[in-house]
């Protein structure tokens, strides 16, 4: 499979979009309800967008899988590839007589590709918006041309395909010594269209800890459903992905190895058996409840309701220790009402039981931590001001002009962004202390929004360059006082998003984006995970301003008319719940 064109998504910036390339010569394709047919251009039909799931992890079998079929006897070049695609499809099955183990694939493959194909190490996935096509080159290759939706890579990392983006793969073949037609020429990797990735995979949460061992930090991959338990664990062992590894820890010693190789979870208990190596490190007691916080978080998955980990062979007794995780279920919306701050309770504005001064001041883009004692604006003349509460006066902490507006992490900085192309960042503590975030990916381009996550460990950053908007996710390097110093690698997400105004963190794993899409041509809320697929919500005309922070059923928007609305849950349509607000926030 020789992608002879390959626009990757943007990680870390956006790919341009690809043109649209249609062969003029009549195409074979595949179709792919039960059964595969041959035909001279036929459509395939697939059904389902993809995308991220709600964090529970289905260990069960796929309800519907293609059933791999041996090469047909004297099939030409163009029938190999298409039973081969199916077949390599079916290889995730966990039933073998399904093609399992893609044995049912490689016997369409010719001497050393047979043994050297690695159908594990990428996975194509294409949507159901388009057709791939198959062109015959000449007598001996053929070549699909598909469009992408996204691409997952051996460890499991999902990139979401800027929208059009194609690729084009190339197939060579040669005669058997029984004149038979096999694949001798091809890349490694799987295509899939998305109902069978739906079946046949499902998303994981690998938890790592902040440097302070408060809270554990989230990372989304994706993992066939088979054996869903070992893959999860290997990946733990393996630490976070490069663009996470300097902002987060894991408690789980270097050196230490799954033994035996697999995790079994037994089917009558639901106990997930997890075999570790012998480490020195595990000696410590306090290390080694660490670890078992993250095993366990990691594991929490259907199918599973305990985990009994060995260390060489011997029982690990100790407790998880108890760390943060994910929203805050208590986090209360707050609304600038007039000329002070009110709280949105059961459907009701109420007054805070200590308001915050606004000084007389006109102040927009309020922001506060979880504690409520860290409470900052930004002023009309486009200033950083903390916020007084009780005795404490309302005053200026950074001066524009121009600045973004605030976000502050569970460590009582205020993260904001100085306009123009220079790219900087800049942190601010309420007693005046300033860090200069470095973030070298952002020269050359204008930050328009900013966002810490709960954990601190994350930081999501809206920008504009000469290649359009990204949306990019960075790990926070600190010092041991725990003071921003430099962003790591941005991870590129939202591919498909094409201009944005307002950012949130909906959850510890998912963005608000307020912005236009390829799939929204007016401004509305979306959802963009950090490992799946965009997704836009039901426009609101005037929308300009969202909140999000505890979860897809606490989703807000305020429009223009200073009204408020809120969607109880993704498939739901938004009701008004307020007039004569503005600024809606949760903490951070």
């Amino acid at each position: 499979m020789t992608p002879t064109s390959r626009p990757a998504p943007r990680a870390p910036r956006r790919a341009p979009r690809a043109a649209r390339r249609r062969t003029a010569a009549c195409a074979l394709a595949l179709v792919l309800p039960a059964l595969w047919v041959l035909s001279a251009c036929v459509a395939m039909p697939t059904s389902g967008p993809v995308e991220v799931g709600d964090g529970e992890v289905s260990d069960a079998g796929p309800a519907v899988v293609p059933l791999a079929d041996r090469p047909a006897l004297d099939a030409d070049p163009q029938g190999i590839v298409v039973g081969f695609l199916k077949a390599s499809q079916a290889g995730f099955s966990r039933d073998p007589r399904r093609g399992g183990d893609f044995r049912a694939a490689r016997e369409y493959l010719a001497g050393d590709a047979r043994a050297a194909w690695k159908p594990r190490e990428s996975v194509v996935v294409y949507p159901t918006t388009s057709s791939p096509t198959f062109t015959v080159v000449n007598e001996s290759q053929v070549q699909v041309t598909l469009t992408v939706a996204a691409r997952i890579d051996a460890d499991g990392r999902y990139a979401e395909a800027a929208t059009d983006a194609e690729e084009s793969l190339t197939f060579d073949l040669v005669q058997d010594s029984s004149d038979q037609w096999r694949i001798a020429g091809l890349e490694d990797g799987v295509v899939l269209d998305e109902s069978n990735f739906e079946n046949l995979f499902s998303s994981a949460t690998l938890y790592f800890l902040t440097p302070d061992d408060t809270d554990l930090v989230p990372e989304t991959r994706w993992f066939p459903v088979r054996n869903i338990a070992t893959s999860i664990v290997r990946e733990l062992l393996e630490g976070p992905s490069p663009w996470l590894r300097d902002s987060v820890r894991s408690a789980i010693p270097e050196g230490v190895e799954l033994k035996p190789e697999t995790v079994p979870v037994d089917e009558a208990d639901s106990t997930a058996s997890v075999g570790l190596t012998e480490a020195a490190a595990l000696t410590d007691a306090a290390e080694r409840a660490r670890m078992l916080a993250q095993i366990e978080a990691s594991l929490a998955i259907p199918g599973v309701r305990a985990v009994e980990v060995t260390a060489g062979g011997v029982p690990l007794t100790a407790s998880a220790t108890d760390l943060r995780q994910g929203v805050d279920t208590d986090a209360v919306l707050e609304v600038v009402s007039g000329d002070t701050v009110v709280q949105l309770t059961n459907g009701e504005l109420v007054p805070l039981l200590e308001p915050p001064d606004l000084g007389g001041r006109a102040v927009h883009d309020l922001a506060r931590n979880e504690r409520g004692n860290v409470r900052v604006a930004r002023s009309d003349a486009g200033d950083l001001v903390r916020v007084g509460v009780g005795d404490a006066p309302t005053e200026t902490i950074l001066s524009g002009p121009g600045l973004l507006a605030p976000s502050v992490d569970r460590l009582s900085w205020t993260w904001t962004a100085y306009p123009g192309p220079a790219g900087l960042l800049v942190a601010v503590r309420a007693d005046g202390q300033r860090a200069d975030i470095s973030a070298p990916w952002l020269a050359g381009r204008s930050v328009t929004a900013i966002r810490v996550s709960r954990d601190g460990a994350r930081v999501a950053v809206l920008s504009t360059g000469t290649d359009g908007l990204a949306l990019d996710v960075a790990g926070v390097v600190r010092d041991a006082s725990g003071s921003p110093l430099q962003l790591g690698e941005p991870l590129g997400t939202g591919a498909t998003l094409v201009d944005a105004t307002e950012l949130v963190w909906v959850d510890d794993a998912t963005l608000g984006v307020l912005g236009r899409s390829g799939v929204a041509t007016s401004a509305a809320y979306h959802l963009v995970p950090l490992s799946g697929q965009t997704r836009a919500l039901p426009a609101l005309e005037d929308a300009v301003a969202i909140a999000g922070g505890k979860g897809q059923r606490s989703l807000y928007v305020a429009t223009s008319d200073a009204r408020l609305f809120w969607l109880p849950g993704v498939n739901a349509s938004w009701s008004e719940v307020a007039t004569g607000v503005r600024d809606p926030y949760f903490p951070g």
